[in-house]
């Protein structure tokens, strides 16, 4: 939640980093770059990009881990984590988890198939 709270969940800088990347390409066709030239730019950095965060990754086991993540996922909301690592530990890791909308948050139900 204080990570949220201080940097947000990433849709934002996202977003601002996907408008920057069509500015530029943009730019670069303009004054006549190879479009194909650009896409494999764009692929390369993206598999730098992607390289770059594995390393940095973090696995979390813990239900508190589970919910730390969940929370931040939820907008902050704490009891929704909390039921959201309640069900992780019921499926486990590979489970699927289902969130439906509804008008009350008074009950959990956990569905196993």
């Amino acid at each position: 939640s204080q990570c949220n709270d201080k940097v947000g969940d990433g849709t934002t800088t996202c977003s601002i980093l996907t408008a920057k990347v069509i500015e530029e390409v943009s730019k670069a066709k303009a004054a006549g770059a190879d479009i194909i030239s650009i896409k494999n730019g764009i692929l390369k950095a993206k598999e730098l990009v992607l390289e770059s965060l594995l390393s940095m990754k973090r696995d979390v086991s813990s239900e508190d881990e589970i919910a730390q993540v969940a929370t931040i996922s939820a907008n902050g909301d704490k009891n929704i984590g909390s039921k959201i690592a309640q069900c992780v530990k019921e499926v486990g890791k590979d489970g699927v988890i289902t969130v439906e909308e509804s008008k009350g948050f008074k009950e959990l139900e956990v569905e196993k198939t």
